[in-house]
């Protein structure tokens, strides 16, 4: 019984440490249920963001990883896919539609800036 329970909360504390929480910074004007939806999209996108951009975006710097912060214009350049040679390459419509990469843009605009970008 006493090993059950600690197996048990090992295993939570293994989920609870390995689940990456992303924070967002939303705007204050935002009403709460429209916060609540622009959220859960953000996740969304931090989901594709993992699988189809990461390898060649994400920083590792003491066992973190971090997401670069990006200016409005060139997420912009984003959408546009054709501004971006390799994108056409590795992210054609058939791996990543235009809407998804709609929901990774969303993420990456409001995703918590990084402290030394500010």
């Amino acid at each position: 019984m006493r090993a059950t329970i600690l197996i048990f909360f090992f295993t939570l504390l293994i989920t609870c440490i390995s689940k990456k929480q992303v924070l967002y910074e939303l705007p204050d004007a935002m009403l709460p249920h429209v916060k609540v939806q622009y959220a859960q999209q953000c996740n969304k996108g931090y989901t594709l963001w993992q699988k189809n951009c990461s390898r060649c975006h994400t920083k590792n710097e003491k066992r973190k990883q971090i997401i670069p912060d990006f200016k409005p214009e060139q997420l912009s350049g984003y959408a546009l896919r054709a501004q971006n040679k390799q994108h056409e390459i590795n992210l054609p419509d058939s791996t990543l539609t235009q809407e998804e990469l709609g929901i990774i843009i969303t993420f990456l605009t409001y995703k918590k800036k990084n402290k030394n970008n500010k």
